[in-house]
């Protein structure tokens, strides 16, 4: 039986042989990603934002050449897959939706890594098999015209959204079919298509979320759901009449970052990836005006976390995406 003296020394022992070892991987990875001496990051960020991490990276690690080709999520994964099909593999690591993460992880052009920095990470911002770990994410809040929505008058339910006074004065993006059958399922599929059906009557679909904040700020709406509650906080310091409220369960829409299974530079990857969810590399995120993952670097307004019950998209809608697709269209409208 051991003593307490002779308990705390074991442990301490323990921690100190795992830290070793960790740091001793580390600076494998380092060596061996140093002497592959590139790296290319396939990114939905906007080009600001990539070229960002980057330098970020690259101040790090000044002997690896790091270069970004941004694009948009779709188009990211159009290119990845015509690479796939010639044979070839011209990138290291890519950061995109859970959509196109999903596929990619399916088609088995994510590789397996389990940072050591992943222990950050909650449930659910990470795939249980290693192949991502999101750096941000993107909440669906109500946004709301604070000149023509009195304090009274503030949902604080998703039920609340179908009172007679919001019929027409609702904006909804044309496109949200993550949200919408994400929603389904965190509802109940006959309890969410009867609110759905409901709420159809209350709406109007504005192509994109960007432009349906900028609808409310302008007073064409009163309110809207689907847009971002991030989005809403980057209008409001140029004066914009806007806010926003979390109804749970609300929307995650996470941004998962992954390594190729045939990447050029592998070891370089693995840096990558242990920098970018690094609390200094959240950091850079945070400076984007993002939310990011780490659970020990909160965004600069606490209370964009606060309070979330995130809904995730399960993979079922993400398989039958082109039905919830059809679907949402069926009861909303629109095409």
């Amino acid at each position: 039986m051991l003593r307490p003296f002779q308990g705390s020394y074991v442990w301490l022992l323990a921690t100190l042989l795992v830290l070793n070892g960790s740091t001793a991987q580390g600076q494998e990875i380092k060596e061996k990603a140093e002497a592959e001496g590139k790296l290319m990051f396939y990114a939905a960020f906007n080009a600001n934002d990539s070229k960002t991490l980057i330098d970020g990276f690259k101040q790090l690690y000044p002997k690896i050449d790091a270069a970004f080709y941004r694009a948009t999520d779709a188009q990211l994964m159009e290119r990845i897959l015509t690479e796939n099909r010639a044979g070839k593999s011209l990138w290291d690591v890519m950061m995109s939706t859970s959509f196109y993460g999903h596929n990619l992880k399916k088609r088995g052009l994510l590789a397996s890594y389990d940072s050591p920095e992943r222990k950050h990470y909650r449930e659910g911002y990470k795939d249980p098999q290693a192949t991502w770990t999101s750096i941000y994410t993107n909440y669906a809040a109500f946004g709301y015209n604070t000149r023509q929505v009195p304090r009274t008058s503030i949902p604080k339910s998703h039920a609340d959204l179908l009172k007679a006074e919001w019929r027409g004065h609702i904006g909804v993006d044309s496109r949200a079919y993550e949200w919408f059958g994400t929603m389904l399922k965190a509802m109940g599929d006959e309890k969410g298509m009867s609110y759905m059906r409901e709420l159809a009557k209350q709406v109007q679909l504005r192509n994109g979320r960007t432009l349906l904040a900028q609808l409310i700020a302008a007073g064409e709406f009163k309110g809207g759901i689907t847009a971002y509650s991030q989005t809403f906080e980057v209008l409001k310091p140029a004066g914009a009449p806007v806010d926003w409220v979390y109804l749970n369960p609300v929307f995650a829409n996470i941004h998962p970052l992954g390594a190729a299974t045939k990447a050029p530079h592998p070891n370089a990857a693995r840096l990558f990836i242990d920098f970018a969810l690094s609390k200094r590399g959240q950091e850079l995120v945070r400076s984007m005006n993002r939310i990011p993952d780490r659970i020990d670097t909160p965004p600069d307004h606490a209370r964009l976390i606060e309070g979330i019950k995130p809904a995730f998209a399960p993979a079922e809608v993400i398989e039958e995406f082109e039905r919830y697709a059809k679907l949402f269209h069926e009861i909303f409208g629109g095409r």
